[in-house]
């Protein structure tokens, strides 16, 4: 990876005199580099299906640790030293059981991991011995009222009591997407409000086949925790949802794009009846805007999300992925929009990505080997020289 140069600009502003200097990173001005590192297997076969759908990294950063929710195994590698480091394997059911086709994760301190299905929820070390058991009904839970029509989506533990979890709900008949906290000991249910997301069943599409649902297309929503903030992200919009665990305030943030836009556009009907129409409807949703949800730089005290427009080709009649145009978008610690980017040198659908040493790793799957493409950000330094009095 050859290095990059960085651009040096120097701003003098006059407002009184006696100089000092600062130094300010100014993101509406910057460039990229990226390499490719391998993966040491160890001649192991690693589980690369689903690009790592089910991943996380530990507090340090250092290791990877990613979930096979079929075999029920873990796998972990050392990012530092590039290298496979060790499977575990768990069991399906019993006391140390994760459930069928787990697919909830989250990795904590000390070693030890949540790990979700529908059936079980627990907290695990890596011997595949279960801690605490976080199991749950939903429709056993006092509290909040909630409808029984519900989608579970997404399940995190509170860094504050891991018997609790954040958990984001669709209840797919009244369009709404809902946000709570789930207490597995008391048995209830927080609804934490999220009504600026509304909009979001405006985009679900049910193929109904004689009348029986056959499959169901909606939006992809996340849950990330840095900093002592909850984010609760979706990939149809570019706002946000920001709870602050310290003062328990929930907050809509809202992103004024310059460039792309902040929003999908292309509704779809609520029911197709022939499956040549559902996937036409899901290509063209795919051409839409797309966004990510937001990872933290530790370095550069920044947020990275990625939007993009997947594109698409005609191949013997018949359409095939070509790609992706892809931007960066950067955003302060507060969440408010710094810069908005294109890619031209990364083309791709952004698979699992993270942020390490100050760069993007992005998993790539190359001939059956775990890769990472890192993206090396270089932003403006501006020198800025005010005069005091």
């Amino acid at each position: 990876m050859k290095n990059a140069l960085l651009a040096f600009m120097a701003l003098t502003l006059f407002i009184a005199c006696g100089p000092s200097n600062e130094s300010k990173i100014d993101y509406s001005q910057i460039t990229f580099t990226l390499d490719t590192v391998i993966v040491d297997s160890k001649d192991e076969i690693l589980f690369l299906i689903g690009d790592l759908m089910i991943a996380d990294l530990s507090a340090d950063n250092q290791y990877l640790y990613y979930l096979n929710p079929m075999g029920l195994t873990l796998e972990i590698v050392d990012l530092n030293q590039l290298e496979f480091v060790k499977r575990v394997s768990y069991e399906e059911e019993g006391p140390n059981g994760l459930g069928r086709f787990p697919m909830q994760f989250q990795v904590l301190s000390d070693e030890r991991i949540f790990i979700g299905s529908f059936t079980h929820r627990g907290i695990f070390d890596l011997e595949g011995v279960k801690l605490k058991n976080l199991n749950f009904k939903m429709d056993e839970l006092g509290g909040d009222d909630m409808p029984p029509d519900y989608i579970e989506k997404s399940l995190m533990t509170d860094p504050r009591d891991q018997y609790k979890l954040f958990s984001v709900l669709n209840v797919w008949g009244e369009g709404l997407s809902i946000f709570g906290l789930i207490d597995t000991q008391k048995k209830t249910f927080q609804d934490l409000p999220i009504p600026e997301f509304d909009y979001l069943g405006e985009f679900r599409m049910i193929f109904s086949d004689g009348g029986n649902p056959r499959a169901i297309l909606g939006e992809q929503m996340g849950l990330t925790e840095s900093n002592n903030k909850i984010i609760v992200s979706n990939n149809i919009g570019s706002d946000l949802y920001v709870l602050d665990l310290d003062t328990e305030v929930l907050n809509h943030k809202p992103m004024d794009h310059h460039s792309i836009p902040s929003r999908k556009s292309n509704k779809m009907p609520p029911i197709v009846e022939s499956l040549e129409e559902f996937h036409a409807h899901n290509r063209k949703l795919g051409e839409d805007i797309n966004f990510t949800s937001p990872v933290w730089d530790e370095e550069n005290q920044v947020y990275y999300r990625f939007a993009y427009f997947m594109k698409n080709k005609e191949v013997e009649g018949k359409p095939q992925s070509d790609g992706a145009e892809v931007f960066l978008i950067v955003l302060d610690k507060d969440f408010r929009l710094i810069s908005e980017t294109p890619l031209a040198s990364y083309t791709k659908i952004p698979n699992h990505h993270f942020v390490k040493d100050g760069k993007i790793w992005i998993f790539e799957n190359m001939e059956d080997e775990m890769a990472f493409i890192r993206l090396s950000i270089m932003a403006l330094i501006t020198d800025i020289k005010i005069y005091d009095f």
